[in-house]
């Protein structure tokens, strides 16, 4: 069975074909060499996905349905890594788990900087397209952790206790490779471990991210 593409078009629908971006209209005819008539699919990243077909240079629009909020919530609040390629690899890797936002911290020992807004909007994009998800990932920052709800708040550290086996989603924290200052952590936050070996940056927000989706039921949603 071929492959049936996967597109992001932000809403409001309202016609009853879709204008297709340049990009877009790159990828399906001299990537994927879609033949006109070829089935896709399509959402706005705000929980309605529909079923269409590639009409040259638009989608035309087929049965649509919409989805509430995933639930419970998971965050991600991640110190910056200090390159392109590690920032671009969080940003995707959350967006494609299905991480409902992620919110850039601004710490003590921090030495990264977030991406620019549209460059990080992009990536998200691209990887909502690839994992085939309909509820596109936020972006924010970056924010002390002083504006965190810290009644919510797991930080990542090594050799804690582990989580319960049933965890009500959350803001995982991730500190920088310095790590937190001392006092920086809010003292309402839990501890989440990720084992004992020393991971950079970005494992830790994509494995700590799969611990929180896994105990809070979201994998299998």
């Amino acid at each position: 069975m071929r492959h049936v593409p996967h597109l992001y078009i932000s809403g409001p629908w309202e016609a009853p074909e879709l204008s297709l971006s340049d990009a877009h209209l790159r990828h399906l005819s001299s990537v994927l060499r879609l033949a006109a008539g070829a089935p896709v699919t399509y959402t706005d990243g705000a929980g309605s996905r529909g079923d269409g077909w590639f009409r040259g240079d638009r989608i035309e629009r087929g049965e649509e349905s919409g989805s509430a909020p995933m639930s419970p919530q998971v965050v991600v609040a991640s110190a910056p890594p200090r390159t392109s390629a590690r920032l671009r690899f969080v940003v995707e890797k959350l967006a494609e788990l299905g991480v409902d936002r992620l919110i850039w911290l601004q710490t003590r020992f921090g030495e990264g900087r977030p991406p620019r807004m549209n460059k990080a909007t992009a990536w998200a994009e691209a990887a909502l397209e690839q994992s085939r998800g309909i509820w596109l990932m936020g972006i924010e920052g970056p924010v002390p952790l002083t504006q965190l709800d810290s009644s919510t708040l797991w930080v990542a550290e090594r050799e804690s206790k582990p989580p319960p086996s049933v965890v009500n989603g959350g803001t995982l924290v991730i500190g920088p490779e310095a790590g937190f200052a001392e006092g920086e952590i809010p003292a309402a936050a839990r501890r989440l471990s990720l084992g004992s070996r020393v991971l950079r940056v970005e494992t830790a927000a994509i494995a700590g991210a799969t611990v929180l989706l896994e105990k809070s039921g979201r994998l299998s949603q």
